[in-house]
């Protein structure tokens, strides 16, 4: 491509995570709509090339140059941007949604001898052509991770069907956006000023000795190469991620909402103590009497967290935070409360926010990626390239309205994505269109397919009890709160 470049960012840190060795995480949004989806095909294209004009990073490519990867964002042209880059249609037939997402996200999307992912964004339209207009058709936007988070995704998709459902798409004057925001590293301050050096060796130090562990995981996992791969010094063995995704009961949402703002807690604080509770039950410790303390990794929107920053609620790009979350000291299954437990995992988020959480997490994995000796040290630790045995990942509820124009209207939303190299074993995801149903998906290298099944059913079904009132009163105790469970 001889387009233009308009500037180019060197990726370190959590960027260069999602695509060092070699590797790539291709993240999908897969909305389910109902309505008119031939409007959506017909004015694709002119959607497309607002969007391209709207969000720099949409006309980024990766390109790699020996050990450096790099976010090249050109000018805008279309003669370089034609709109079978960027959107694509198929009719469905034997294959699922879900089938394609996996496949997708699992596609090697390097080009020129894996030098180069471009493009880094693109629209899939799924339908059957003989359907009705209830009849659920599906909108997939995969994008590469490296260059935008699940926040970025829910702006696209919004603008996009905006545009799409617009009576005057086609008069529409888009303006040429050239902001380039920096990487999300960069607008996080160093904590702990001229201590953080040594903080940043002692850190790194402390990674490495927990991805030992992962020797003798708690989680059983089987590692599935991806073949037909290119292998070489700087592109190591890629794996495969298989998914998972389930909807919930349609009021889950609003019944969870009420359960936990009568305790003053988010609902994150109850989605994350059910996933602590059914990796105990899936995956038990030899003490079972007891809620043993377990690392997983979260995500937070960093948007509205980083004042004086050139952020905003529509920035797009790869704006979240990470740190890892774990309880200080193990429970009493048997007379632990819930919402003491609940009330824990809100502690433990909020801690997350202070400088010893994600300001020092981002700028240690920053330390990590820019040096190549410490990242092939860090690579031999961790078997076949993953880095926690547990992620988590709520990207919350749909913060625009669900219907456009009264043409097309969200019924569901799930979020997802692989890991081909640096990862966790496993990660779930979370999100709820309007105040009805939560949506759940799962990426995961779990041993069994059974056992993979079993325990993302049981995480699924403990949110449905814990958000009835009748089940989970103030005095449950996390005993009874599984119990009651089991018996269903």
């Amino acid at each position: 491509m001889s387009c233009p470049v308009h500037s180019t960012l060197l990726l370190d840190g959590i960027e260069k995570f999602f695509c060092a060795d070699g590797g790539w995480t291709t993240i999908a949004h897969a909305v389910h709509m109902t309505g008119d989806y031939s409007l959506i095909a017909a004015n694709a294209p002119y959607a497309i090339q607002c969007l391209l004009k709207r969000h720099p990073r949409m006309r980024s490519r990766l390109r790699v140059e020996k050990n450096q990867y790099m976010l090249d964002i050109f000018e805008y042209d279309k003669e370089y941007f034609s709109d079978e880059l960027f959107f694509s249609i198929v009719k469905q037939s034997d294959i699922t949604w879900e089938n394609i997402v996996e496949n997708r996200c699992n596609q090697n999307p390097y080009t020129k001898n894996e030098t180069e992912i471009f493009p880094l964004f693109h629209f899939m339209l799924i339908y059957n052509e003989k359907q009705s207009y209830d009849v659920p058709f599906h909108l997939i936007l995969f994008s590469n991770h490296c260059a935008a988070d699940g926040r970025s995704g829910i702006i696209i998709i919004n603008d996009f069907l905006t545009l799409v459902t617009s009576s005057n798409l086609l008069e529409r004057a888009e303006p040429i956006n050239t902001e380039i925001l920096p990487i999300i590293h960069q607008m996080i301050p160093r904590p702990f000023a001229s201590l953080y050096p040594l903080i940043s060796f002692i850190g790194q130090k402390l990674i490495r000795h927990e991805l030992r562990r992962l020797n003798q995981p708690r989680i059983p996992v089987k590692g599935i190469p991806i073949t037909g791969c290119q292998t070489t010094p700087t592109q190591a063995q890629r794996y495969k991620s298989k998914f998972l995704f389930a909807s919930s009961s349609t009021d889950l949402c609003t019944k969870l909402h009420q359960q936990c703002r009568s305790h003053e807690l988010t609902i994150n604080s109850a989605l994350f103590s059910c996933l602590l509770l059914a990796i105990h039950r899936c995956f038990p410790f030899k003490n079972k009497a007891r809620l043993e303390p377990f690392e997983i990794s979260n995500a937070f929107d960093m948007r509205t967290r980083l004042p004086g920053s050139r952020l905003t609620t529509s920035s797009v790009g790869f704006f979240v935070g990470t740190n890892e979350l774990k309880l200080n000291r193990s429970f009493s299954i048997r007379s632990t409360r819930f919402w003491t437990l609940a009330r824990k995992a809100s502690s433990m988020t909020q801690n997350s926010l202070k400088r010893q959480g994600i300001p020092l997490t981002m700028h240690v994995l920053a330390d990590i990626f820019t040096d190549e000796r410490v990242l092939d040290k860090l690579a031999q630790v961790g078997p076949e390239g993953r880095i926690g045995e547990m992620g988590y990942s709520n990207l919350g509820k749909y913060p625009f309205p669900c219907d456009y124009q009264s043409v097309v209207k969200i019924r569901g939303l799930h979020l997802i994505n692989n890991g081909s190299r640096f990862r966790p074993g496993t990660c779930i995801y979370a999100s709820c269109v309007g105040d009805g149903q939560l949506d759940f998906s799962m990426a995961h290298e779990i041993s069994t397919d059974e056992k993979a099944k079993e325990f993302f059913d049981y995480y699924i079904r403990l949110v449905e009890t814990c958000a009835d009132q009748t089940c989970c009163t103030d005095e449950t105790t996390v005993e009874q709160l599984l119990t009651k469970v089991d018996s269903h």
